[in-house]
């Protein structure tokens, strides 16, 4: 069996075993947010590091299991899926703008798996991330389920802010943008340093 044959093989059972893995984290984590009443989603932790390290689809099943758990164990509305994917897709969309940049005239011939992804596109990731699941999350809870996301931890602070202002619009609205900002730039943190210390170990190998 050639060299070749079996680094695809290998790539095939990594890409398996860390999405499978990335969405048990994604699922126990937003789980045990709710548990702590912290005011995060904390299920798309992992999500930006498996579209980094898989690619788009393996980001998109990721994304899709993920909720899919999290709709059956722990009420989370389905539509809020459609975040989720939104996630994956804005990754895949900044790796592939630097990927592309790679390949310049100077050097055509860079393959993409050689390609490191930096810092900012993994915090332009987060903050875009963020903006995007803002308005389809708020739009979705605002218009379906009562500015209700079935996420305590979240509701809590929506409810408050409610409470405080009497609108319940503004309170969505609001409450949703600062939790899904602070949100996404942790799991975009996080995911940047799994993504490192995958590179470094394989680079030790």
């Amino acid at each position: 069996m050639g060299k070749n044959v079996m680094n695809r093989i290998n790539r095939r059972m990594f890409t398996i075993m860390f999405t499978i893995a990335s969405i048990v984290i994604n699922c126990m984590c937003s789980y045990l947010a709710g548990l702590v009443a912290f005011p995060l989603y904390l299920d798309s932790l992992l999500t930006i590091a498996v579209t980094a390290l898989c690619g788009l689809i393996p980001g998109i099943v990721c994304a899709i299991a993920s909720n899919a758990l999290l709709c059956i164990f722990a009420n989370t509305g389905l539509l809020f899926m459609l975040c989720h994917i939104s996630t994956a897709v804005v990754a895949h969309l900044v790796f592939y703008s630097e990927r592309k940049k790679a390949k310049t005239p100077s050097n055509p011939n860079t393959p993409y798996t050689d390609v490191s992804y930096t810092t900012e596109n993994f915090m332009w990731i987060g903050f875009i991330s963020a903006i995007t699941n803002s308005i389809l999350g708020d739009t979705i809870s605002y218009l379906f389920y009562s500015a209700n996301t079935s996420i305590p931890q979240v509701d809590n602070a929506v409810q408050g802010i409610y409470v405080v202002t009497q609108s319940l619009t503004f309170a969505a609205y609001f409450g949703g943008t600062v939790t899904n900002l602070i949100d996404k730039v942790f799991s975009a943190t996080v995911s940047l340093f799994v993504y490192r210390f995958y590179k470094k170990s394989i680079a030790s190998a």
